[in-house]
């Protein structure tokens, strides 16, 4: 939790309770590495370990642990229930969320630098 929140001990925090986080009904998760896609069966994998979650947050890096392994995940679209909006949070507990992967990061290719003497 200390390493999520970019936290030190002794740090200070205000928590707040937000009530009206809506369901969601599907995610998008990007791989750090493209070695958890070699796992069989990844996708009953996720699903299991996406129940350990109560919500989720657009930009956020969740880490699954798996055989010993460590897996980190970006979670880069999400959407609610009923009507598939696109939010900033959306429950995961208790609801019929869909996942997927997209192309993990160690397989995208490095954007291009621009040359600042075009």
């Amino acid at each position: 939790m200390f390493k999520a929140l970019g936290l030190r001990p002794r740090d200070v925090v205000d928590i707040k309770l937000v009530t009206n986080t809506p369901p969601g009904s599907a995610v998008r998760l990007r791989p750090h590495t493209s070695a958890f896609v070699n796992i069989g069966n990844h996708q009953a994998v996720l699903e299991t370990e996406l129940k350990h979650y109560s919500a989720l947050t657009l930009g956020s890096t969740i880490p699954f642990d798996y055989r010993g392994e460590r897996y980190y995940f970006d979670v880069v679209d999400l959407r609610s229930a009923p009507r598939g909006e696109r939010v900033a949070t959306a429950k995961v507990q208790d609801c019929d969320i869909a996942a997927e992967f997209v192309r993990a990061k160690d397989q995208l290719k490095p954007k291009k630098k621009k040359n600042k003497n075009n």
